[in-house]
């Protein structure tokens, strides 16, 4: 709406100098000028820091983690900080749908929080409706370097700077049971096949299955299926121009959905069609009726509260590439973001906060505090996070993640060239579900469950 009063403005202020018949005048030119050539102006004098008094000023903050656990981490961060700071802090959690629902609202009518805790969905959303302020300045005093390349280059926008300031990241590995491999002398897979033999194997009537293929329509579906396409190479965003092409994979992502569907048909419940996340950590860590599965860690958080004895089974692996060679994976995690502010003041508070969070100590607590395995993004925090007793017998897990993490390629969909739209759309469709599930039940060939989703992203990237 400002752009549009500006331009309105500035059109009338054309019509006017037109109706009064007004032009502007020709500048003199030097060379025919008798006069002194006019001094350089002296460059403006460095703005100096402001020492602000924060007393009296309040934050709201929201966050989509709605789990008890850390829930009360991060608020009692929060106010420890606005404890120290004098500023009263509001906090409020959210389920992601809800998030997403009220950011849409929030954002129309500039009623947005000061501070966000939110997962990259989020953050597309914010920064596709120009809410955020950039974050390099605070990157920069915490200290760029300590925090991973991968992480800043999904929070960057197309401008170049970045908007989330990266806390805990998490990584796509498959967990398995250390115990039946060994019992059945078996390997870890290195490709496509091997990986499909392995399930096969694990594979043991109505009591086990070897590898759930999970298939809920609200991101699980999405997820599943962007694992398996990393592995091979295949975006929805071209990862250097950030241009849609998920239309020009056809045949490689077809590929991907004809082994996703063998897989389901040969060594997966006929149930995991539905399964969510509870679902199939359950199936792995509690009940144990299956072998493997994909996972970013909670599997061992699950077993720790429910059935502590599969704890010392369970281990992780990178879900192979097709023929040995993993292009990529997928990586997911939070960041904090800060909303625009217009009062220099509120910026300065937003910043000041910001930075304050990201102690060693603080950014280890917070990644803790969910159940495994949330690594935290800022680097002096590791070797804290490394010596919890919460993760003390996984040492060789964490370091199999980690190298994933900073030696490897991989991506959020739809921000496979950063900061995009497509994220939260994605995030917030079912159309994974309904084309997976059907392709894997047979209505669907997987061409038809591969134009399903394609119809329904290059709809919207149309409007990006």
């Amino acid at each position: 709406m400002k752009r549009i009063i500006a331009m309105l403005l500035t059109v009338l202020m054309v019509f006017s100098l037109c109706a009064c018949g007004q032009s502007p005048a020709p500048a003199e030119s030097p060379a025919n000028s008798d006069s002194a050539p006019a001094a350089e102006p002296e460059a403006p004098a460095a703005e100096e820091p402001q020492d602000y008094d924060y007393s009296g000023q309040k934050l709201i903050i929201w966050t989509c983690l709605t789990a008890d656990a850390q829930y009360e981490v991060l608020n009692k961060q929060f106010t420890e900080l606005g404890n120290e700071m004098g500023v009263e802090v509001e906090v409020e959690r959210l389920s992601f749908n809800e998030m997403i629902q009220k950011l849409a609202t929030a954002a129309s009518s500039g009623d947005v929080p000061d501070i966000m805790h939110v997962n990259f969905g989020g953050t597309a959303q914010l920064y596709a409706d120009e809410a955020l302020m950039p974050v390099d300045g605070i990157i920069d005093t915490i200290g760029a370097d300590d925090f991973s390349e991968a992480y800043k280059r999904v929070l960057t926008g197309a401008d170049g700077k970045i908007y989330g300031i990266p806390d805990w990241a998490m990584h796509t590995s498959v967990w398995y049971r250390k115990d039946l491999f060994e019992e059945k002398g078996l390997e870890i897979p290195k490709t496509w096949a091997e990986f499909k033999a392995t399930a096969v194997a694990l594979n043991d009537g109505a009591d086990m299955a070897g590898f759930p293929v999970p298939l809920d329509g609200v991101q699980v579906a999405a997820q599943t299926l962007y694992e398996l396409m990393c592995s091979k190479g295949i975006y929805f965003l071209d990862p250097k121009t950030g241009e849609y092409i998920f239309d020009q994979e056809k045949d490689e992502a077809i590929e991907v959905i004809d082994y996703l569907v063998d897989l389901y048909k040969s060594a997966s419940p006929a149930a995991s069609l539905t399964w969510s996340w509870g679902d199939y950590r359950n199936a792995l860590a509690v009940s144990g009726t299956v072998a493997m599965t994909l996972d970013m860690g909670a599997v061992i958080g699950n077993a720790q509260s429910n059935n502590p004895e599969m704890t010392a089974k369970l281990g992780c692996f990178d879900f192979p590439g097709v023929d040995g060679n993993k292009v990529a994976s997928f990586g997911s995690g939070y960041c904090f973001v800060g909303t625009k502010q217009d009062e220099p003041l509120r910026e300065a508070l937003i910043t000041d906060f910001l930075i304050a969070l990201y102690t060693p100590e603080r950014a280890a607590e917070r990644a803790l505090s969910r159940p495994m395995f949330a690594f935290p993004s800022y680097l002096p925090a590791f070797e804290i996070y490394k010596q919890s007793e919460k993760v003390a017998d996984f040492q060789t897990e964490i370091d199999t993640i980690f190298d994933a993490f900073e030696n490897s390629t991989w991506y959020w969909y739809g921000m496979e060239n950063g900061l995009s739209p497509m994220s939260a759309h994605i995030e917030a469709t079912n159309i994974f579900g309904v084309a997976l599930q059907g392709a894997c039940d047979g209505t669907y060939t997987s061409e038809e469950a591969f134009d399903l989703i394609n119809d329904d992203l290059a709809a919207f990237a149309a409007t990006m």
